[in-house]
């Protein structure tokens, strides 16, 4: 009985040693991908956005006092250059303060995102939008067509030149409300979440004759989102605006964005 016992420790130590040894070296493989996936989560954000400039001293600064719940992220677009988008700092007992530091000389719209609404001031048109019923339609057409990825697209403003060669501007709500079979890592909200997917986004499109066809369209805040969680409520507000940076940092005081 010994010598069969120890027999059978043999065989099991050569079979452990030929099929487990060659998964060792894959060991600091799967940590290093592990390891990648995190910071790739935590930076996604952060190199999505436009480095604020070390010469410029302009900024904006305020405070929001409605509505009175913490802000989850407020940016600033330049409404020079829709590639522009600036991240802004929350601080304050209630994350309700807000500031933005080395935004160049220009104008900004801003957009405040809460965990159930945001609320933009993003200015689409220079003039009045003269977009007919039916160019509406086409471009409602040809953004639901385009990202198959994400598989609903909401509209929630619309604006433009009505005529072949003119050119509109949407914001709008991208998402992806099923799975793929795909688990993804949220480390800055810390949790495993499904593959569901929201961003919204700054769409400009041109006529091109028989359609409105996508030219730019520029990514706001893409996050990782448990599957049914109900879309923020879109709302605008004039006081995020149309506001004029020059060299100093200009300060807002309270708002009030329901107004």
């Amino acid at each position: 009985m010994r010598n069969h016992s120890l027999q059978s420790v043999s065989r099991f130590s050569f079979f452990s040693r030929l099929f487990l040894f060659p998964l060792f070296p894959l060991f600091p493989l799967c940590l290093l991908a592990l390891t990648a996936l995190t910071v790739s989560a935590k930076k996604e954000r952060t190199l999505l956005y436009t480095d604020p400039d070390p010469a410029s001293t302009g900024g904006i600064k305020g405070e929001i006092s409605t509505p009175a719940k913490p802000i989850e992220q407020i940016l600033a677009l330049s409404m020079d250059e829709i590639g522009d988008v600036y991240r802004g700092e929350v601080s304050g007992p209630d994350n309700r303060n807000f500031q933005f530091k080395g935004l160049p000389i220009g104008k900004y719209d801003l957009m405040i995102i809460y965990s159930d609404s945001f609320y933009e001031g993003v200015r689409l048109d220079r003039e009045e939008s003269t977009l007919t019923k039916e160019d509406e339609e086409k471009i409602d057409a040809s953004i639901q067509k385009s990202e198959p990825y994400f598989s609903e697209k909401f509209l929630h403003r619309l604006e433009g030149q009505t005529g072949r060669g003119n050119f509109a501007r949407t914001v709008a709500t991208y998402y992806r409300s099923s799975g793929s079979g795909v688990t993804a890592l949220d480390h800055t909200e810390g949790y495993k979440v499904a593959d569901a997917r929201r961003t919204f986004k700054v769409v400009m499109l041109k006529d091109v004759g028989p359609g409105w066809q996508i030219v730019k369209a520029r990514d706001l805040y893409p996050i990782w989102v448990k599957q049914g969680t109900e879309l923020p409520r879109h709302h605008f507000s004039s006081g995020l605006s149309k506001i004029r940076v020059a060299d100093t940092i200009k300060d807002l005081g309270q708002l009030d964005l329901t107004e």
